[in-house]
């Protein structure tokens, strides 16, 4: 992990946080890159170019541009409007002019998901699920820690249903289950609306996903099983079947995620979720010796939110060990290669965001 995306993962606010404890973080615990590398994800490159072009650079309203029809409402009504609007019929309304660009962007929802969740925002408008939810409901998204399917800490964001997730959800498979869309539309006949103006639909972008790093150049489209069944009177609903193919089982859940990190607005906190670095050193060494059982496996994969990460730094003898020879994080320590990656084994392409070769 460089250090330009450690000192984000790692930005805490001073007066809410205990100085020691990020330093303990800094030393003793790393980003798990490989889990991110595996869903949707684009280039960080191009982000601070797209954040520039999202942000403007006064808040200060411009008087002089019109709104037409919608200059005859008080501005607290237009903020209000603006609050309603889709993320992609905001946007709409973001370029008109520079007034209204003023106007879009001066919610504390946008700020906040400019600021900490732009490379998300851009997945959202690639893969077709700018229409159907708002800059609140991603803000809301933002500020929830926990996966809502198992509860551990949720690094992920499930498209189609705008969930907090974590990765060992995705992995197993523990997500709601997505259809591909056009195995649904014999199922509907002749349709004068289509489909992805009915029910969220997803589309999926070329990448390489999972841990196996399988490639896909091709695009998918799936929409939610359940979602799929609305379109039908009750009573009449089909029973659409479930094809095993690899991309339309376990590729599907990864084609349909990407990395959203945590904002506890409360206390100034941005988290990305983190691994302890002792937890690795522990399972090499078993690996060197009797050899490792699935608990060592499992703790090294296991990801923490900052503090439950200091709750498990009291009981690993190995992170501990760690802050000891960094003699209060004044020295840098030596860790594994594992950890210096992030989890990969290799360094990793990852797709231009505008398309270029």
């Amino acid at each position: 992990m460089d250090s330009h995306e450690a000192a984000e993962t790692m930005r805490l606010d001073k007066k809410a946080q205990d100085p020691a404890a990020k330093d303990v973080l800094r030393v003793a615990s790393y980003h798990r890159l490989d889990y991110d590398l595996a869903v949707i994800r684009t280039s960080p490159v191009h982000h601070n170019q797209i954040r520039h072009l999202l942000t403007p650079k006064t808040h200060t309203i411009d008087l002089n541009s019109s709104l037409g029809v919608l200059d005859i409402f008080p501005l607290e009504f237009i903020h209000e409007i603006c609050l309603k609007l889709d993320i992609q019929s905001l946007f709409r309304f973001h370029r008109v002019n520079r007034r209204a660009r003023q106007i879009a962007s001066a919610s504390g929802y946008y700020k906040a998901v400019v600021k900490y969740a732009v490379e998300a925002l851009f997945v959202i408008f690639r893969t077709g699920m700018a229409s159907w939810y708002t800059f609140s409901d991603l803000y809301g998204v933002l500020c929830t820690k926990n996966c809502e399917e198992c509860g551990a800490f949720g690094g992920f964001i499930f498209l189609p249903s705008f969930m907090r997730c974590c990765f060992f959800c995705i992995q197993d498979d523990h997500l709601p289950y997505l259809l591909p869309t056009r195995h649904v539309r014999p199922f509907l006949g002749w349709r004068p609306v289509p489909i992805s103006s009915r029910i969220p639909m997803i589309t999926t972008l070329p990448g390489v996903y999972s841990l196996d790093e399988t490639k896909r150049t091709g695009q998918f489209e799936f929409v939610l099983e359940t979602s799929a069944k609305s379109l039908f009177p009750p009573g009449r609903v089909p029973i659409i079947p479930r094809l095993h193919s690899r991309v339309y089982t376990e590729l599907q859940r990864y084609m349909a995620s990407t990395a959203l990190p945590y904002f506890d607005e409360k206390e100034g906190v941005i988290e990305r979720g983190v691994s302890c670095s002792g937890c690795q050193i522990s399972l090499e060494k078993a690996l060197q010796s009797s050899g490792a059982d699935y608990d060592d496996w499992d703790d090294r994969d296991r990801i923490y939110s900052h503090d439950q990460f200091m709750v498990h730094f009291g009981k690993c003898s190995e992170a501990r060990k760690l802050w000891e020879l960094s003699k209060g994080g004044t020295v840098k320590p030596d860790v594994p290669a594992f950890v210096r990656n992030g989890g990969c084994a290799r360094k990793r392409y990852i797709p231009d965001p505008f398309g270029r070769r």
